[in-house]
């Protein structure tokens, strides 16, 4: 199948995501849902009774990610990205300070990315006293979703793209006067409330890691956050764990937590092929 095909009558049942349409592919569409201009960003009471509104659309038939209890699950809807723990009863991790850093986390890219878009955010805030983000959906396809029918050679250029980009970011550094290692928008309880990985944790905080660099990176860069369409990456989503770590704290994160460990694989039986396949992202930082 050509790797960038985006219409669900040419999926074939042997996709891993055919189950999900939705998921990781998207081309806009005239007459689509689309957010209202004029409540972009704003939270007046009329404003929020619109997008209201709009999370009464998210359902189960639009819903293209789960969440775990305490989590988020993912909608898309038109061409907006929904995260909302709405359809759950359990109480939500407090995601304020993600959606803030998300925010935070795009303006400051943006100005080194060129070509490469990142989502305008529609309206991050509370809305039945549950955090909800709604961002712009970027036209293209998964990295993670093509990737089963893409080349070897083209597989290497994306990763050489990818490496691009992270020198891009790298020369951000920090404007505030910061001198340790954090988010952009630093949550107070990040390492005791359930939303990243402990292990991730011990690495930003480590005695041991003395390394001075604190320039920005995206600390998230897996295939599934690249969008590509035509055998480039034109787009990089999921900004919420970017801040100000430097190259080797991001990528320790990336090789020890963002991707797959051979040890995950012992009992597949899968062929070295394969498992170079699936480990093909974790020397990205290398």
């Amino acid at each position: 199948m050509h790797p960038y095909v985006i219409e669900p009558e040419h999926i074939p049942a042997t996709d891993l995501y055919a189950d999900v349409p939705l998921y990781g592919r998207y081309r806009p569409k005239p007459g689509e849902f689309s957010v209202k201009p004029e409540h972009i960003g704003c939270h007046s009471a009329e404003s929020i009774r619109y997008w209201e509104s709009v999370l009464s659309l998210c359902d189960e038939s639009t819903r293209i990610y789960p969440a775990d209890e305490g989590g988020r699950d993912v909608f898309a809807l038109g061409n907006v990205i929904v995260k909302s723990s709405h359809l759950h009863n359990t109480p939500e991790i407090d995601y304020s300070f993600a959606d803030a850093n998300e925010v935070q986390a795009i303006s400051i890219a943006k100005g080194v990315l060129g070509g490469i878009r990142v989502p305008e955010i529609y309206f991050a805030g509370k809305i039945r006293g549950r955090q909800v983000l709604i961002q712009e959906r970027l036209p293209g396809v998964a990295l993670s979703v093509a990737w089963p029918y893409l080349s070897g050679s083209q597989k290497q250029s994306f990763k050489e793209q990818a490496r691009k980009i992270l020198r891009q970011l790298h020369t951000i550094k920090p404007f505030d006067g910061r001198r340790a290692r954090s988010h952009v928008v630093q949550d107070p309880n990040i390492f005791s409330n359930g939303r990243i990985n402990p292990l991730e944790g011990e690495i930003i905080l480590s005695d041991i890691n003395n390394d001075a660099d604190l320039s920005f990176m995206h600390n998230d860069f897996t295939q599934s956050n690249c969008i590509v369409d035509n055998d480039k990456i034109v787009g990089l989503i999921d900004w919420e764990m970017a801040g100000f770590f430097g190259w080797k704290t991001a990528g320790e994160i990336h090789r020890k937590i963002r991707t797959p460990q051979r040890e995950h694989f012992v009992n597949a039986s899968l062929s070295e092929e394969s498992l170079q396949d699936i480990m093909f992202w974790n020397d990205l930082y290398d």
